[in-house]
C-alpha cells in the first residue's frame, strides 16, 4: 500500500499554475491534459503561465486574461493538447488542440 501525503497548496491572487494530468510518475508529457488553474484573476489583468517539459526546458508558455466573466488563454511559445482552464473549482471544456481558449466562467 503506497501512502499519499496531501499538502496544503497557496496560490497568490492573479496567478496561474499549470496543473499536470498524471499523478503515478514524475516523467511524462507535460504538455498533454495541462489544465490552467487560475486564481483569484482581477477583471482586466492578466498572469503568465509556464510549462517545463520532463527536460526542463520550456514546453510552453502564455497568459491568461480576464474581461468580466471572460477568461482567455493564449498558448505563445510551445504547444498544448487536450488543455482545460479552471477557475473556482470549475472547468472548462478540453481544448484538444490550438494555441488560444476563450471561456465564460
Amino acid at each position: 500500500m503506497h501512502g499519499f501525503l496531501s499538502m496544503p497548496l497557496y496560490a497568490a491572487p492573479n496567478s496561474v499554475i499549470a496543473w499536470g494530468a498524471e499523478t503515478e510518475k514524475p516523467a511524462y508529457d507535460y504538455t498533454r491534459g495541462t489544465v490552467l488553474r487560475v486564481f483569484e484573476l482581477d477583471d482586466g489583468a492578466s498572469a503568465a503561465f509556464t510549462v517545463v517539459g520532463a527536460d526542463g526546458s520550456i514546453a510552453a508558455r502564455g497568459t491568461v486574461s480576464r474581461k468580466g466573466g471572460q477568461y482567455t488563454a493564449q498558448v505563445t511559445e510551445g504547444a498544448l493538447r487536450d488543455w482545460a482552464l479552471e477557475v473556482d473549482g470549475r472547468r472548462s471544456a478540453v481544448q484538444a488542440e490550438g494555441a488560444s481558449l476563450s471561456w465564460t466562467a
